[in-house]
């Protein structure tokens, strides 16, 4: 028996220089413009939302990820990152 994420749902809203949490959140017909985007590595969905003149701000463990792929890229000339 596996647990899904309890999602928070955002329908219909628009945010504007706000601070948003992506994180167990789904976004569905929203307008997001220039509001920073928190990211911490877990799961989220944008549904019909559009994102203009935003940030994302990545927090650990997203933040460690980004830098792995990062010196990879770097140090691995020809190598693939693969997503499963």
């Amino acid at each position: 028996m596996g647990f899904e994420p309890n999602y928070i749902v955002v329908d219909g809203q628009t945010f504007s220089k706000a601070k948003l949490a992506l994180d167990n959140h789904v976004y569905k017909n929203c307008q997001i413009d220039d509001c920073d985007l928190y990211y911490s590595g877990g799961q989220y969905e944008l549904i019909d939302t559009h994102i203009t003149n935003s940030r994302l701000v990545l927090n650990h463990p997203a933040k460690g990820i980004y830098h792995s792929l990062q010196i990879f890229k770097m140090k691995s000339p020809g190598s693939r990152i693969i997503f499963e």
